[in-house]
Formats: structure tokens, sequence, C-alpha cells
């Protein structure tokens, strides 16, 4: 307890107008002071860079974790004082700072455990030392929507472009992921006991495109998907015509003979989709199907056989009703 304080003379403080509870504060703080820092100088209203400080004590050399110093501010009216710009001053100039009002005062002994020390107050960091260098980067502000612009090699581009092309227009990639396309009409070309599968199908993309599709499993899957127009009447006549066909077709051992052919309307600009009745060596029907790109050597093809004409004929009947 400082009982014997310090009284400090106006030439000292070079403050005539301050109020005597104020010198009283500031006299019983510069007392415990001393007390408490034997060893460093301690000064009523000592400068320090732009701003007097009401006490300053200074070590003869920087100490943990005080610093270089210690700068006290006695409170007693001067409210107005912009005490987070008069902190960021102290710590900037390595001292530390302690702020007393009246409420730390009691009798002739004042509490100094406030003080603001220079380590850790003065490190400006953010706190994520030693985090992961993801957790720095999720940390970071970033724009709203992001985005990339990724050039791709010209042989890559040659080399997966009919990938993409064929993606883009059914809808989904060929390869993974679980088909969410729905079936509008399926038409088996071939018996439940044969070993090859054939078949052929009305589907509907996510994005409500419908597409034609012929296909058979001998030595793995081919298919060919072509889009095809609905509440199309020329497209329901053109396939009826087909499905006639095949009862009154006359089909020769000769090798392959076209039968009919018919071109459905597509939908696509520059996209051309043939279905024709085939004749095969062997005097059966199939069904092929074609899709072709104009100006371009682009094209795929397939061609099904079929023993039950039977079945193929009421099969292109019911797709001729769902495409009108």
């Amino acid at each position: 307890m400082a009982r014997h304080f310090y009284h400090a003379t106006e030439e000292e403080t070079d403050c005539g107008g301050e109020s005597p509870p104020h010198l009283r504060m500031k006299s019983i703080a510069y007392s415990k002071l001393t007390t408490e820092y034997p060893e460093a100088t301690i000064g009523l209203e000592q400068p320090l860079g732009d701003r007097r400080a009401d006490i300053l004590v200074e070590f003869s050399a920087p100490q943990f974790p005080e610093g270089r110093g210690i700068g006290v501010e006695v409170q007693h009216r001067h409210e107005d004082k912009d005490i987070e710009a008069v902190t960021e001053e102290y710590l900037a100039q390595e001292y530390s700072i302690l702020w007393l009002d009246q409420d730390d005062f009691s009798g002739f002994d004042v509490d100094l455990s406030g003080i603001l020390t220079v380590w850790p107050h003065s490190v400006q960091h953010d706190f994520s030392d030693g985090y992961h260098g993801v957790i720095h980067w999720l940390r970071q502000s970033k724009p709203a929507n992001p985005s990339v612009e990724v050039v791709l090699p010209a042989e890559y581009l040659a080399e997966i472009s009919g990938l993409l092309r064929r993606s883009w227009e059914y809808g989904k990639f060929e390869y993974g992921g679980q088909s969410d396309w729905t079936d509008l009409g399926f038409w088996w070309l071939s018996a439940s006991y044969d070993p090859f599968q054939k078949w052929v199908k009305l589907v509907e993309t996510p994005d409500g495109r419908t597409m034609l599709q012929l296909g058979k499993q001998v030595r793995g899957t081919e298919h060919v998907l072509a889009p095809v127009q609905t509440n199309h009447g020329r497209n329901r006549g053109k396939v009826h015509s087909l499905a006639y066909e095949v009862e009154s077709a006359e089909v020769t051992s000769r090798g392959w003979q076209d039968v009919k052919k018919v071109w459905l309307e597509s939908g696509l600009q520059n996209t051309s989709v043939l279905l024709k009745l085939v004749g095969t060596p062997s005097g059966d029907l199939a069904l092929s199907l074609g899709k072709f790109k104009q100006h371009s050597d682009s094209k795929e093809f397939i061609t099904v056989s079929t023993e039950h004409e039977h079945n193929l004929q009421e099969s292109l009947h019911e797709l001729a009703n769902l495409l009108g």
C-alpha cells in the first residue's frame, strides 16, 4: 500500500487546470508504481511520440511481457479520449498501457492489475498458426461465384470431342452414374430365351427431350440413340408405314436389302435420323437406326435383326402412337 504518495507540483505536471481529485489519483498511482518497479525510471506528464502520458514507466531494457515500459492514463473526467486509438499508439511503440479510473482506487491504494501488456496484445495475427494449410485457405475471403477458365489442349479436345457431343445431345455421359431417364416405351425384338438380347425403346431425357434407342447385346452392348420429335403427325405416320410394310415385305436371300426407309424429324438443327426396314441374307427382317450430322463425317448406325415379324409389327405400331 502506497500511503506516502508523491505530491506533484503544477510546474512538474504542466497541467495547471487539473482538478485536485485527478492530481490525487495520479500521485497515488505514481507512488504505487515506484514500489512495483523500483529499477525503472518513472515520471509524470512524460512525452511518448505525439502523446503525453499521465505517468510513464520506462525500463532500461525491454522486458517480458511489458516491453519498453508502461504508459498510465488516469481517467477522471476526460471521458472523451479515444481509448482504443490511444491504446494502439502505446502498443505500436512497444509500451504497455494501464487505464485507471475512480473504481481502481481505494483510499491510498490503487489496483495495477489491469495492465494491457505488449505481449501478446501488440501482435497482429488471426490465431490460425498451427492449422493445416486448408484451414488458412478456407478462412480467406472468396468471391461469391468463383470461376476459373481452363484451356484444354487441342489434342485432348480432339480425342474427346465425340463423347462431349454425344453427352450434350443425350443429356448424360455415356459412362458412370445411374440414368435418370424415363422409359416411355420398351419393346423386345428377341425372345426371352435368346442369348442375344435386342430391343427398341423410346425414352425421355431429364431436360424433356425424346430419344429413340435401338440396341443389342451380343459381345457387349451396342446401341444408337437418336433424337426424335413427339406430338408430330409425320413421324407417327412414317413409323406406321414401316409397321405395315413388315407384313407385306418380300425378302429374298440375296444379301442385305433396304425394304423401306423413313427420315424422322429430330428437332435438332443439322441432325438427321434414319429408321428403316432391312432384309437380311438369311431372309429375315431387321430394323436399322442411323443418326447423321450434316456437313460432317460423323454418323452412328446400328442394325438389329429379328426372327419375330409379328412382334416387330406390333412394336412399330405402338412406337408410332407414342410419337404422335
